[in-house]
């Protein structure tokens, strides 16, 4: 079974996604407005759908945030196999621990990953 931590975004990453998206939405109902006085369909159409996609990505953020501290339904920005390195040698165990911990000092992965993970590698013959 291949060994697999789950990257989760910072919550900077998740405060500078929400800011931004905020922007485009803006910006969304601004071009909107000046389509609308212009009366063109196919632009107000364009701009309908622009802001669906925005208030989708807005909306992950939003939901990752939330879920942030309880770490069980965020959404995760990769998944990282602890198994192989380039995808060719496979990880000593000692280097294993030290990027499990790595990623948990970076606050990548949650306490309860990083247990969970630990148990799991330790597990492992040496």
């Amino acid at each position: 079974m291949k060994q697999r931590a789950f990257i989760k975004p910072t919550k900077a990453n998740l405060v500078v996604g929400i800011i931004v998206t905020a922007f485009f939405a803006i910006f969304g109902i601004v071009f909107f407005a000046v389509l609308a006085s212009e009366g063109s369909a196919i632009g107000m159409g364009f701009m309908v759908f622009w802001l669906l996609i925005v208030f989708v990505i807005g909306g992950s953020y939003v939901y990752s945030l939330l879920k942030y501290n309880k770490n069980d339904d965020m959404i995760t920005a990769g998944v990282i196999d602890l198994d192989e390195v380039d995808g060719k040698t496979s990880i000593s165990f000692d280097e294993k621990l030290r990027k499990l911990e790595q990623l948990k000092k970076e606050g990548l992965i949650s306490e309860k990953e990083f247990n969970t993970k630990r148990n799991e590698i330790m597990n492992q013959k040496w």
